[in-house]
């Protein structure tokens, strides 16, 4: 790992194989489809992009809003519930579900039903660690809940778990095997997982509230790998930097079997999204230089090719059997993109081939911040981006 440090240190803003050549490129503009002022997540579903809301009514209510490819609607519903519910972390499975994951109010009497599971969950705290405060939580909203919903938004399976708090979801990964999910609790991050009748397991804790975990990805054996970033001792791996990057394999009983550290010297890294074929991107910052890392890794969370863009920090990234797509919040000239000099934040979508090149690029002057990244055979990429102003678009890459 130490090779691999030097390395980005020494890196300038963008970092390729050495026997690549980048060819210049032209920014293209990037379709803004659709203002969608209270959508907080997305995920691509065939031909629909599906838009997930959680609507502040007499009581919490997700929403469900399907888009065509021009923007328009399609459908829209709500879950249906005797309880408050908020979503935070989507994806979906090979068979076009989708499924959600977030937080109910307790029922005044919790049943166990055919779908349902329901168990407490108390946080071990051998560490004495004191919790984060999160002024936004409600005190009631202290049951897990995943659902498993169709491409046209009825709701298939509701599974659930009681805690003894609140809680923060942020990242759902499902597969044959079954579900995982990773967050915080009680300041400390966590892992926990599901069969697919919806039987979860017990908690799993992988660190102190010096480290936080983003995103997951659920693999065929059932275990999963985390991925974040900790300032503190994992795996028997000490710190390196300031604050380290780090992708952390965990066992299906929970054990913690691997850690990698992504370091720079003196710096602060953090991995913020992940998809099932290893692509990360995630920040590096060093002074008060600020850059956007998108590296593709193998099974043994070996790099396989990284690049390096100059950002905010902000960054979302997946890939399909083809290429690999980044969205980024750019704020100064990329080199080899032609006309690409910001003034202010700015969203840049750039598209990789297999080697990490650059072969395409897309930017939006009226979009700064992305926040969401999906992609379909039918759709191609669409994602959620904020402006400037708060404001919150669809926009979707140009086939």
């Amino acid at each position: 790992m130490k090779k691999i440090a030097i390395l980005l240190v020494l890196s300038l803003s963008l970092f390729t194989p050495a026997h690549a050549v980048q060819k210049n490129i032209a920014v293209k503009k990037i379709d803004k489809l659709v203002a969608a002022p209270d959508a907080e997540l997305l995920i691509a579903s065939g031909s629909s992009i599906i838009l997930i809301s959680n609507i502040d009514t007499p009581t919490a209510q997700i929403s469900i809003s399907a888009l065509n490819a021009s923007g328009s609607v399609i459908w829209q519903k709500k879950i249906e519930s005797q309880q408050d519910e908020i979503a935070s972390a989507v994806t979906s499975d090979r068979e076009g579900n989708i499924w959600l994951a977030g937080f109910a109010s307790l029922e005044k009497s919790i049943e166990t039903a055919t779908a349902t599971e329901t168990s407490t969950t108390t946080a071990e705290n051998p560490d004495a660690v004191v919790a984060e405060n999160y002024p936004d939580m409600r005190e009631d909203l202290r049951v897990l809940k995943t659902w498993k919903i169709s491409p046209l938004g009825e709701v298939i399976a509701q599974y659930t778990k009681e805690l003894s708090e609140p809680g923060l979801i942020n990242g759902i990964s499902v597969n044959a095997s079954g579900i995982s999910i990773v967050g915080q609790f009680s300041g400390r991050p966590f892992l926990m997982t599901a069969n697919q009748s919806g039987v979860f397991s017990k908690m799993y804790f992988v660190g102190t509230s010096k480290t936080v975990i983003n995103t997951v990805v659920r693999n065929s054996d059932s275990s999963s790998n985390l991925f974040g970033a900790s300032s503190e001792k994992l795996g028997g791996k000490n710190l390196a930097g300031k604050r380290d990057g780090i992708l952390m394999k965990v066992g299906k009983t929970g054990s913690i079997t691997s850690v990698v550290r992504s370091s720079i010297a003196k710096g602060d890294r953090a991995w913020l999204s992940s998809d099932s074929n290893l692509l990360l991107s995630g920040y590096v910052k060093s002074g008060k230089v600020v850059e956007s890392a998108i590296t593709k890794f193998n099974a043994s969370f070996v790099p396989t090719w990284t690049i390096r863009v100059p950002s905010t920090g902000e960054s979302i990234a997946l890939s399909t059997s083809k290429n690999s797509y980044v969205a980024l919040s750019s704020n100064s000239a990329v080199k080899s993109l032609i006309g690409w000099k910001p003034t202010m934040s700015q969203l840049l979508l750039l598209t990789l081939d297999s080697k990490g090149m650059i072969t395409a690029a897309s930017g939006a002057s009226d979009l700064s911040s992305p926040f969401a990244l999906s992609y379909s055979t039918e759709l191609g990429v669409v994602g959620l981006a904020k402006a400037a102003d708060q404001t919150i678009a669809v926009f979707k890459l140009t086939k």
